[in-house]
């Protein structure tokens, strides 16, 4: 049975999904929400934020994955004190910046469909404010290997929402910390896990090679058959790898 938790961070109303109580943190991807780790909490245990204006979170004005970062980073606290932080796509971007803004609170971290940098697609980015409907088409047939009811679930979710992933890819689009890792300049330093779904065209695994050729103590998981919405496509395969890393880690 999972568990919605409200925090407090600075006056805003937070959400979190709670599963069993482990040192697990999970960060969803642009115009999702906290549900969409539902299959990992339920096996696996940990909580999953709704960062603000996602979910049962309040709604409020964010102009940088350092903000989404912010809030993720004060949940954290306040909820495990410490966890392997786990960031899908946009989440992902989140988790490298709460990284960088409190290393001592992240056990390990996995990152799963997302890179060092995040460029969206015009046709897609600009495509939400004149035709939302084809863009999230376009979208979606970019991020699942196949259609099915996770599809369509998912296809509804963003027609509702196309303001907050317009938002959110927005904030992908500017992301960038692809040069930081190239010089040296930014350093991950605890176990890293990288999963991507080996027919992943938003995310492609030449992303993933990159962080597993930047980040000394990391591994690299390919998960045959899915795309970029892994954990959805393939929760057995993916909640199997990511049960060995955490058992590795001494989670």
């Amino acid at each position: 049975m999972l568990e919605r938790v409200f925090i407090d961070v600075d006056g805003v109303k937070v959400s979190l999904l709670k599963g069993r109580g482990r040192k697990v943190f999970y960060i969803h991807s642009s115009g999702s929400d906290a549900t969409q780790w539902v299959n990992q909490l339920t096996a696996i245990g940990g909580y999953a934020i709704d960062p603000p204006n996602h979910g049962q979170s309040d709604t409020v004005e964010v102009n940088s994955v350092d903000e989404y970062a912010y809030y993720a980073s004060e949940s954290l606290k306040k909820t495990v004190g410490k966890a392997v932080v786990v960031g899908h796509s946009l989440g992902g971007a989140v988790a490298q910046k709460l990284y960088l803004r409190n290393p001592e609170i992240c056990l390990a971290l996995v990152l799963v469909g997302t890179g060092a940098r995040l460029r969206v697609l015009p046709e897609i980015l600009e495509g939400l404010k004149k035709e939302p409907e084809k863009a999230v088409d376009l979208m979606l047939s970019m991020a699942f290997a196949s259609k099915g009811e996770e599809y369509e679930k998912k296809r509804r979710e963003f027609l509702d929402r196309v303001d907050v992933l317009h938002l959110d890819l927005s904030l992908c689009d500017r992301f960038d910390l692809l040069e930081d890792y190239r010089n040296g300049k930014l350093k991950i330093g605890v176990p890293t896990l990288v999963i991507v779904g080996e027919e992943d065209k938003l995310t492609p695994l030449k992303y993933h090679e990159f962080f597993h050729k930047h980040i000394p103590n990391s591994e690299l998981v390919v998960i045959p058959g899915a795309s970029h919405m892994v954990m959805l496509e393939k929760h057995v395969e993916f909640n199997e790898a990511l049960e060995k890393f955490l058992k590795k880690v001494g989670v």
